[in-house]
């Protein structure tokens, strides 16, 4: 090797040393890629632990392996000895509901309601194993604890209760008891953390995750679609409930939420907390594609937590009924919670009119009551006697207006086209005979609030679900006496003889109503279109609510039949032609309509207007 050779590979070889001494990381960059190396190989060991526990016949044998314990100890510390392993069971129960729970997160995964079946007439599953999560993610210092995959140890058990434990061998635990209340559907809940100051991240409130996917409990998917959401209240306002057409998420609620509940049509699940949830909760529905259920429910929530030495949290689960006495009745600790009021009576003069009218009548008559139909009647017999004055003055205002209608056509004849001229007349005309052509529209008017709001109360009265009456099985739902197999657009696939009962009585009304007023032309035959659309939109809805609108409509029928034999139309003749003879008092208002359209009548004479429009 000659002089030049060696001089080339010691330039080569001092280049590449100080290519590496000033490429190399400094200790701080060492650092930190040990850092994020540890970081993967923890996750990824994570993942690899979680995998084989879910796919290991025996959960015990995989976390037994010393790697895998090794670093779940790094992780979960003390925690770690407790994580995945074989889930035992043990339930509680009374005569209202069964609550079934599982030791692997010490939660509730199974709610079945003893005294009710589904509509196919199998067990009322409320949550089941599947489609339910209840857990806590809690922040420590190392990752995120999920509660619900570590195996609880049950240190008590009685009939009524039992206590779950989650220790970290230093002394620490988290600690659920469940107590079946002495109250029908009432489960109350108790969380305690001791000895885990040290343990979890400082100033970080406890978030708990609340999951549901809600199974079809009752006929039909239309109105148990309709009325499911998840409903929740702050203390002090009335409840709110996302809205129950399209998925919604509802973000970091600025309130401490008082409760939450999973809302179906005649169930819920509610978990209360009476101290109040720390505020920033979530709450978000989401269609779900398994078949059999109807809405995915979720509920983030937090727990107030200073990372006290020890703490505790009482809070209620109710598992039950929509019913508004039984909700009324629930004492969860404290009074003026509000749950019944998740019942969607209506809003507004219709919600005022089911809260206190409708209800208190139904109320009274259902502990006299047995049979569901009979009870319908006599509360629509109740109403319509209510309403009887107000159905008698709209009568004789009618009967008035047939008696005048041969003068009132006089006076179109008369006039022609001039409609200013016939309002003119006309109203001279109701003034001299002492009629009043609005005192037959507004007793209509002040009966509709009652017609909208019983619309709104049958469907969600649960005292109806699986009432039988007549042909009909479920008095909450549709009366189906025919099934096509297909399905009729703007009709059903169905025939609910009720509905078409009500249809028929309608028409009938209709026919009748339009000889006593006299009314022609087109507004007749539109007493005749709403009935028919009326046959397709109440199809499928409940038999309850269109026994009701047959019901009234017979008993509308005798009112007629009897305020027709009492009036005597030779009567109303006479009181006509009696204030016929009495000099007219003009009110102010009167007397400024007839000069404006006086004004009127006189400018348009005054500017006739020439062929083709133009003056």
């Amino acid at each position: 090797m000659d002089r030049n050779t060696i001089i080339g590979f010691s330039l080569i070889f001092l280049i590449l040393v100080g290519y590496y001494w000033w490429t190399a990381p400094t200790e701080q960059e060492i650092a930190a890629q040990k850092r994020m190396a540890d970081s993967i190989a923890k996750t990824e060991a994570v993942k690899k632990s979680s995998a084989e526990t879910a796919n290991s016949k025996d959960s015990i044998k995989s976390a037994s392996n010393e790697t895998d314990s090794s670093l779940l100890k790094i992780i979960y510390g003390g925690f770690s000895q407790n994580f995945g392993g074989t889930a035992a069971e043990v339930s509680l129960a009374n005569s209202s509901v069964t609550v079934t729970f599982s030791t692997m997160g010490g939660k509730p995964t199974q709610v079945k309601l003893n005294q009710y079946k589904r509509a196919d007439s199998t067990d009322l599953i409320l949550l089941d194993k599947k489609h339910s999560g209840f857990y806590y993610e809690i922040t420590t210092k190392n990752d995120v604890l999920r509660t619900d995959k570590f195996n609880w140890k049950i240190v008590s058990q009685t009939p009524e209760s039992v206590t779950f434990r989650l220790d970290n061998g230093a002394g620490g635990y988290i600690e659920q008891k469940y107590i079946l209340s002495k109250q029908d559907f009432l489960l109350d809940y108790s969380l305690k953390v001791s000895g885990l100051e040290n343990e979890f991240q400082r100033n970080n409130d406890l978030k708990l995750v609340w999951n549901a996917i809600l199974h079809k409990q009752e006929k039909g998917m239309q109105f148990e679609n309709q009325h499911s959401n998840i409903s929740y209240r702050v203390p002090g306002e009335h409840p709110e409930a996302l809205s129950a057409t399209s998925p919604e998420r509802l973000e970091k609620i600025p309130g401490n939420l008082q409760w939450v509940a999973f809302k179906q049509q005649y169930f819920n699940a509610t978990l209360i907390n009476k101290d109040g949830f720390a505020q920033g909760c979530n709450l978000e529905w989401k269609e779900t594609r398994e078949p059999g259920y109807i809405k995915d429910m979720r509920a983030e929530l937090y727990l107030p937590y200073s990372r006290e030495k020890e703490k505790s949290w009482n809070l209620s689960f109710y598992f039950g009924p929509n019913s508004y006495k039984t909700l009324q009745a629930v004492n969860p600790g404290f009074a003026d919670h509000e749950l019944h009021r998740m019942i969607p009576l209506g809003w507004g003069v219709f919600g005022w009119v089911n809260r206190w009218m409708v209800l208190p009548i139904f109320n009274f008559l259902d502990g006299k009551i047995g049979d569901m139909g009979i009870l319908i009647l006599l509360l629509t017999l109740i109403i319509k006697f209510v309403l009887l004055p107000l159905v008698y003055k709209s009568y004789i205002s009618t009967a008035k207006m047939r008696i005048l209608k041969p003068e009132i056509d006089q006076i179109k004849e008369k006039y022609g086209n001039d409609m200013q001229k016939i309002q003119v007349e006309n109203l001279a005309l109701y003034k001299k005979a002492g009629v009043n052509p609005m005192s037959g529209c507004v007793p209509m008017l002040l009966q509709m609030p009652i017609l909208f709001a019983l619309f709104q109360f049958f469907p969600v009265l649960f005292e109806l679900r699986q009432k039988t009456f007549l042909w009909s099985t479920d008095l909450s739902a549709y009366d189906s006496i025919l099934e096509f197999g297909f399905h009729i657009p703007g009709y059903g696939d169905h025939i609910s003889l009720f509905t078409l009962l009500m249809t028929i009585s309608t028409l009938i009304y209709t026919h009748l109503n339009n000889q006593i007023s006299g009314v022609t032309g087109q507004m007749k035959w539109i007493g005749y279109i709403m009935p028919i659309i009326f046959l397709g939109v109440l199809n499928d809805y409940p038999g309850g609510l269109t026994w009701y609108y047959f019901v009234s409509n017979m008993v509308t029928f005798g009112q007629q039949f009897a305020i027709r034999k009492l009036v005597d139309d030779k009567k109303l003749h006479q009181q006509i032609a009696e204030a016929r003879k009495k000099p007219v008092k003009k009110s102010n208002f009167s007397k400024r309509l007839e000069e404006v359209m006086k004004a009127q009548q006189q400018k348009t004479q005054g500017n006739p207007r020439k062929p083709g429009g133009k003056k």
